[in-house]
């Protein structure tokens, strides 16, 4: 009996020690994220539709700070860049954090400042991306953008 709740014992902290392997991600997956992050930003100043869609999943989804709801490719990459000749402005995101959520899934969170837009108004929001990997490649699945209350 003590012999079976050993091996129970060290298979349980095995199983568990692999769960918590598969849950973190490398050095080179949070460069990856964070150029993935850039890429976004830039296809967004070439008004690169076709490279923009090579960093979305299928089914992305983006909440902007308009409170109107994007689903799907094809709407998020023309409202990405129909947003972006409307505003104008100079955008950034500076990552705060990058949280694992899963062997393949991370949130990542950030400030997002569009400034010298059209409107002479400068924007400064919270944003925050899914990202997932698929087939070895880090690509964005969601897109949240809001106002701070303060």
């Amino acid at each position: 009996m003590k012999y079976h709740l050993i091996l129970f014992l060290v298979f349980s902290g095995l199983a568990s020690l692999a769960c918590a392997q598969n849950n973190e991600y490398s050095a080179v997956d949070e460069i990856a994220i964070r150029t993935l992050i850039a890429q976004y930003l830039e296809t967004r100043l070439q008004d690169d539709e076709q490279t923009l869609r090579s960093l979305l999943t299928e089914d992305v989804d983006q909440l902007p700070s308009s409170g109107n709801m994007r689903s799907g490719i094809d709407e998020v990459a023309v409202g990405v860049l129909a947003n972006s000749a409307s505003t104008g402005g100079d955008r950034s995101i500076t990552i705060q954090t990058i949280r694992n959520i899963g062997p393949s899934v991370a949130i990542v969170d950030g400030l997002y400042d569009i400034v010298n837009r059209l409107d002479g108004i400068d924007r400064h929001y919270l944003t925050s991306f899914i990202v997932s990997k698929e087939s070895g490649r880090w690509k964005i699945t969601a897109i949240r953008n809001m106002q701070p209350t303060q």
